[in-house]
């Protein structure tokens, strides 16, 4: 009887603890400090932190409270590794790809140069993987893989190499490689479905073979649809369809790392249409090729 009253005692103390915020409650009492980019990590990883907390992930709410006293006690906080979760095994390549693609500006200076986009880069990868590993809220998935694939395009466009003028000579700081122009490679789909047509392999193939032509290559894959539905049904099947084009194109030699996938839905439409027309040139997914 005693153990029933103490495991009794021992949960509901767990109850309170959790009701009063937990670790997110201890992060809260911290200000930030620490440089430009470890305060903004802080801030990012709170507001993580509360949004798991008010959904009840408890668990997920503490990681990111973890994280954020981390920063703000001045210790270096490594963005996720998505091997260490249990992801869909279709996704994990894209997400350690994009994991690359983030160490890399962060090594090469970001932290300091670009410090709160490189804290959102990080906060927005990090719930990319969390949300990914729950794989039941396809919106909250997209919302963080594209915070932080807008806030990578702004860092390496900031970080470009850039040419200085010196007494009318142009001085390059780095070699860039012969201009190459971009170019497009279309799939397409039957109505309402993110299963490439026959023969859309060799589209893949030829922007694969197009993207050897590159040094350091830039992949965009964007998914598109007719105008049969909702906005929020269309842009979930052209993130599928983007996706699963983004898996055949990583069959044929693309790095995870160079590419950005996107959903455009029913925007963007290749030919006019009223709304709830089936259009099959609409059904779509652009790959795009060009120079980083």
């Amino acid at each position: 009887m005693k153990n029933t009253i103490r495991f009794a005692i021992v949960g509901a103390a767990s109850l309170v603890l959790a009701a009063c915020g937990g670790k997110l409650e201890q992060a809260e009492r911290l200000s930030p400090s620490g440089s430009e980019y470890q305060q903004a990590l802080y801030t990012g990883y709170i507001e993580l932190a509360k949004a798991e907390y008010n959904e009840g992930d408890y668990i997920d709410s503490d990681r990111f409270a973890e994280k954020a006293m981390a920063a703000t006690r001045g210790e270096q906080v490594d963005p996720y590794h998505p091997e260490e979760w249990h992801l869909p095994s279709d996704r994990e390549p894209v997400l350690i790809g994009a994991r690359e693609r983030l160490m890399e500006v962060l090594n090469a200076g970001a932290r300091e140069k670009l410090p709160m986009q490189a804290a959102k880069a990080q906060t927005s990868f990090d719930c990319w993987v969390q949300e990914q590993e729950e794989n039941w809220q396809p919106k909250d998935i997209a919302a963080c893989r594209d915070a932080f694939v807008l806030a990578m395009e702004e860092i390496e466009a900031a970080m470009a190499p850039v040419a200085v003028v010196v007494e009318e000579k142009v001085v390059v700081m780095k070699k860039k490689e012969p201009m190459m122009a971009p170019q497009s490679f279309e799939v397409n789909f039957d109505f309402d479905s993110d299963t490439p047509l026959p023969g859309s392999m060799e589209e893949v193939k030829a922007a694969a073979e197009y993207m050897k032509k590159f040094k350091d290559p830039k992949i965009t894959i964007a998914g598109y649809t007719d105008t049969v539905g909702s906005v929020v049904y269309n842009d979930k099947l052209g993130e599928r369809r983007a996706e699963n084009v983004a898996f055949m194109g990583i069959e044929e030699g693309m790095e995870p790392k160079r590419i950005i996938m996107r959903s455009y839905g029913k925007k963007d439409l290749k030919v006019q249409t009223a709304d709830g027309v089936k259009n099959a040139a609409n059904r779509r997914v652009v790959i795009t090729v060009e120079s980083k």
